[in-house]
């Protein structure tokens, strides 16, 4: 009986261990993937695409999250290149920790030098319909 019971919380300790280990699970929306399920705990991670934030291309939230299902986003922007260009473009993701259950939107619209451009063909609007469980 020892042996079993001792057996069992082995089990349990390792089962701990590797989720520890996983860590945190994260799920990526983008512009052709609109909604996206993220467990409470989780992160949400928004792929803006490439941008060239050094001529004034970029995104801006327009319509935040609901604060208790998600949390305050960080930015980030990664470039490919060890050394990237002056001007050269990188990748913008958001991550938005999963803080609560519910449903919510945001929304993310394109911005030319902190502008909506004036010609229709490059104004973009992407909302994402996000669920955390």
């Amino acid at each position: 009986m020892r042996m079993r019971a001792g057996g069992a919380a082995l089990v349990v300790a390792a089962m701990i261990a590797l989720t520890a280990c996983s860590g945190t699970q994260q799920v990526t929306v983008d512009a052709g993937h609109l909604s996206g399920t993220v467990p409470v705990g989780g992160e949400l991670v928004v792929d803006l695409g490439e941008v060239s934030s050094g001529v004034g291309d970029g995104w801006l939230l327009v319509e935040a999250p609901d604060p208790k299902v998600l949390g305050e986003p960080s930015e980030k922007f990664e470039s490919e290149a060890a050394k990237p260009a002056p001007g050269s473009s990188s990748v913008m993701t958001v991550t938005f920790p999963a803080v609560g259950k519910g449903e919510t939107t945001l929304t993310y619209e394109y911005r030319f030098r902190g502008e909506v451009p004036e010609d229709p063909a490059d104004q973009q609007t992407l909302t994402f319909d996000i669920t955390v469980r």
